[in-house]
């Protein structure tokens, strides 16, 4: 299977993986063929790619990642527990015992799916209607945030207590509006330090919360602080900002860029590295900008690019340490499908020619 944009399905294309809605039921199940009719739909819905079944990609194994059934059930949960934690617009009393147990539940089960594999983490791709984007930006968070704690070296007994915190670490947000979150032109001044609030108000929510560390509200406070002192909201340097602050500031960030909004595409991920790369030494700390860089698979087997040459394919294989150059099985040209005697595969770590330009993944 791969995944392609839906702007490249056509009648009769095959599901190779069931699409979810918001609540985690079956919108369009595995083996359904798309009509033109259901592929309008879906773009209505908000859906940027989907995977889908054919010759050239049959028995195509994914790398390794974090399940699609663990993702669909930790957020319908992250949905439901969020949910009954905001009322008016405003974070007030105590998050039930129940709801935090559900998040270390959760936390657990990726901690567990993370530590199996001991393989390099997929990009956080998923084909699924959301009504919201915290949910998916709270779950990604965490997982990036786990995967590069693992390969920095944090203590085990520390991991659950961080991956708790990458799933709070945006509950602030809750009180801004969503039209200003989801807006899709320019923010003016009072807009911009409006969402700048959502540290402060997440800290304060859960600074009172006496069965969350203390740390959880740190990240939440700092997680928008940059080592050279020009983030928000105090402004800390270096040392002054908490260590697990700092590799959340790399995961949200990174997951920020990546990921599709309602307002705009997201963008290629190799260029959510470069956004790393540049702000290393002053944004972020370094070493953990180059940890991330080997703990993040850049481009998933299966996903559709598009090459500089006009080429177009799909990934069959990573290069270790090279995430930027796999190995690209050639199917189109110039948006021309090849005969299948000329389908051929492309290895970027030898074929210096060419780069990728599109990732369907984005689209």
């Amino acid at each position: 299977m791969r995944l392609v944009s839906l702007s490249r399905c056509k009648e009769g294309t095959e599901l190779a993986k069931s699409i979810y809605d918001n609540n985690g039921l079956v919108l369009l199940a595995e083996g359904y063929k798309l009509t033109d009719k259901v592929i309008s739909r879906l773009r209505l819905l908000g859906i940027f790619a989907v995977y889908v079944k054919d010759k050239y990609s049959d028995g195509l194994i994914e790398d390794f990642g974090i399940s699609h059934e663990l993702k669909q059930r930790s957020l319908v949960e992250i949905k439901t527990s969020f949910t009954s934690l905001k009322s008016n617009l405003k974070l007030t009393g105590r998050i039930n015992p129940k709801i935090l147990k559900s998040f270390q539940n959760i936390c657990d089960d990726v901690l567990a799916e993370l530590l199996s594999n001991k393989k390099t983490l997929n990009l956080m791709t998923s084909v699924q209607i959301y009504d919201n984007y915290l949910y998916n930006h709270s779950f990604n968070v965490m997982v990036y945030t786990l995967q590069l704690a693992i390969n920095a070296g944090v203590r085990s007994k520390d991991l659950n207590v961080l991956g708790t915190s990458g799933l709070l670490h945006d509950i602030g947000k809750m009180v801004i509006p969503i039209e200003i979150l989801n807006k899709p032109g320019r923010l003016t001044e009072e807009e911009f330090q409006l969402i700048q609030t959502h540290t402060s108000e997440g800290y304060e929510y859960l600074k009172n919360q006496p069965d969350i560390p203390i740390v959880a509200a740190r990240c939440a406070f700092e997680h928008h602080e940059k080592i050279d002192g020009t983030g928000y909201p105090r402004g800390l340097k270096g040392k002054d900002i908490h260590p697990f602050a700092k590799i959340m500031a790399v995961a949200d960030v990174f997951d920020a860029v990546t990921s599709s909004r309602s307002y705009r595409p997201a963008m290629l991920p190799h260029k959510g590295f470069e956004i790393l790369y540049g702000g290393s030494g002053t944004h972020f700390e370094p070493e953990l900008v180059q940890i991330f860089k080997k703990s993040v698979i850049m481009y998933p087997v299966g996903i559709t690019v598009t090459l500089s040459t006009g080429e177009t394919g799909f990934v069959v294989k990573n290069n270790n340490n090279f995430p930027e150059r796999p190995i690209i099985r050639v199917i189109e040209k110039d948006g021309v499908a090849l005969q299948e005697s000329e389908v051929h595969d492309i290895d970027m770590l030898t074929d210096l020619t060419s780069t990728i330009v599109q990732s369907d993944v984005v689209m």
